[in-house]
């Protein structure tokens, strides 16, 4: 298998929790109100599969998603992409899933199979909090290509991928597990969304469930060291996949 980290950007988030794109430069200073956020999809190739894990804030660089020209940099195209996991909803995660083109939002990976948690989206909707694109997310039920996942905690999306609905930092939150042979990919997504998570045994204010979340943490560091995860951080600084 092969992960290719995907750098959106870093983003200023403002206290009404607004997105600014910044730069690329992950040594942007930290600001004075607010806080810098790095948002990183990641595309892992499996045999033929060109599986994408969460898209990004969605944000465009000459009218382009920067998601998609970081895609063309390894000569990707967005036809080739075959699945996309999405571990939940909020705008930071789900937006690059499509373009504005006038008013209409057109799929940007129009081939694939993108994976969804039913429970997830009812929940977000129902929400009333910057954290989500609500219109974006209406555009989601005219998308032909979700699939919509509802009957099941956990299980396979196919021989290679696993799932399981944690919860943590949203209640309906999907952590993925990529397997070949002896080789395991694991993406916790807001659970463990940076390496320096594993230092502080802690619960934090911005998971719905914070005891939750810290305990998957836990349990994960003794599987990641006792299988040898790869562990891919989508908001991680400095370290973006790290190998146990």
């Amino acid at each position: 298998m092969k992960v290719i980290p995907l750098l959106e950007g870093i983003f200023h988030v403002d206290a009404k929790k607004e997105f600014h794109y910044l730069s690329d430069d992950v040594d942007v200073k930290r600001p004075i109100d607010g806080y810098n956020l790095i948002v990183r999809p990641f595309l892992v190739q499996v045999g033929e599969e060109n599986i994408l894990i969460d898209t990004g804030y969605g944000s465009e660089i000459e009218c382009e998603p920067i998601i998609l020209k970081k895609l063309r940099e390894h000569n990707i195209t967005p036809n080739q992409i075959t699945k996309v996991l999405i571990s939940h909803l909020h705008k930071d995660h789900i937006n690059g899933i499509g373009t504005w083109i006038g008013e209409q939002f057109v799929c940007n990976f129009p081939d694939a199979k993108i994976y969804i948690q039913q429970r997830e989206y009812d929940y977000a909707v129902a929400q009333s909090n910057n954290s989500y694109d609500y219109e974006r997310l209406e555009k989601l039920k005219s998308f032909k290509n979700i699939v919509w996942m509802n009957d099941e905690n956990s299980g396979s999306i196919s021989e290679n991928i696993q799932f399981e609905v944690v919860g943590g930092h949203v209640p309906f939150q999907q952590a993925f597990w990529l397997k070949e042979d002896d080789d395991i990919i694991f993406y916790g997504a807001d659970n463990l969304p940076q390496l320096n998570y594993f230092r502080y045994h802690a619960a934090f204010k911005n998971d719905v469930d914070g005891i939750k979340a810290m305990e998957d943490r836990l349990q994960w560091e003794i599987q990641a060291k006792e299988e040898h995860w790869k562990i891919l951080f989508y908001h991680g600084k400095r370290t973006d996949v790290k190998q146990f």
